[in-house]
């Protein structure tokens, strides 16, 4: 575990060289965001998605605008405020370097990129002492609500020792105490045994979550998306960690609202979907990138449940 944890923090000073497309951002006014939302399912020859529209959420309007569909699928005022309140630090402390200045843009480049190595001078210059809101954070910002854990507290698990440092830095009050709990008993890492059968992994997560009590609110409108990864770091052990999270949450028009932070020092995205196809594509094409591994490849949960129209990625046939 300890080499796991070595390379996790090697990890989160790595800048991650990315393919970028050539193709501009495409901004979208209000008319014509739902045509180009449906222009996401336009595919590859092999049936894949190739583009995206996404906000940074940078702008008064766009915020209101995701803030009145959270709103309506059940979230709190505070919960809200807290989610935004990170949403505004984290774009004030980066100089809202690299991202959409307002509303959504479609793109072609189905990963977009940022300017890794400026980002983090802006965050160091203005930030130095917390190391940021990560995914886990931010999901559970607005997933707290409708997730219970009945059993006793875990201890924190290696792999969240960087959560755990953020939220004891953080510069304002996230989480109670009991909140904390809850979020150690859900995130913390979970063992598998070794093998690729993605099935046999998706039921370890639901009998460990059972042992746990982690129970998800089967009436809430909001869910949790999880990528999970596999680690063998050493023969013997095993294990499932929640490498990427975020909140999937229905529109009025039957559109898909996906809301991540990327990482401790990247931004905030919402993307919007026509279908949970489009969702899985979107993910494994950043995450199920590996070839030729011991390990299965990446799989996404939506709270419990393996996600509907899950697949591997396409493009990574090897």
């Amino acid at each position: 575990m300890k080499k796991i944890r070595n390379l996790l923090l090697l990890t989160g000073l790595i800048v991650v060289i990315v393919s970028c497309s050539n193709e501009n951002n495409m901004h979208l006014n209000k008319s014509d965001l739902n045509k180009n939302i449906a222009k996401n399912s336009e595919t590859t020859g092999n049936g894949y998605l190739k583009s995206i529209t996404y906000s940074n959420l940078t702008d008064e309007k766009t915020q209101k605008e995701v803030q009145e569909i959270l709103k309506n699928s059940g979230i709190n005022s505070q919960n809200l405020n807290l989610f935004f309140q990170s949403v505004n630090y984290y774009n004030k402390k980066t100089e809202n370097k690299d991202l959409i200045k307002s509303g959504f843009v479609n793109s072609q480049n189905i990963n977009p990129t940022y300017d890794e190595a400026e980002i983090q001078k802006l965050w160091d210059k203005n930030s130095s002492n917390f190391a940021g809101f990560n995914c886990r954070i931010t999901a559970f910002t607005l997933m707290k609500d409708f997730i219970t854990t009945k059993n006793s507290l875990l201890k924190s698990g290696e792999m969240l020792f960087m959560d755990m440092e953020s939220l004891k830095n953080a510069p304002f009050k996230l989480f109670s105490e009991t909140e904390k709990n809850k979020f150690v008993n859900l995130f913390s890492e979970i063992p598998t045994k070794a093998g690729k059968d993605v099935s046999i992994h998706v039921e370890n997560v639901k009998n460990v979550w059972k042992e746990r009590g982690v129970v998800f609110d089967k009436n809430s409108k909001i869910s949790m998306i999880s990528v999970f990864f596999h680690f063998n770091d050493e023969p013997e052990e095993n294990i499932l960690f929640i490498g990427h999270v975020g909140v999937l949450v229905p529109e009025e028009d039957g559109k898909l609202m996906f809301i991540e932070k990327l990482a401790f020092q990247q931004p905030y995205q919402v993307l919007k979907f026509n279908n949970r196809t489009e969702l899985n594509d979107y993910l494994m094409n950043k995450y199920d990138t590996a070839w030729g591994q011991q390990t299965a490849k990446p799989f996404i949960m939506e709270n419990d449940e393996l996600l509907k129209g899950y697949r591997g990625n396409p493009n990574n046939n090897k």
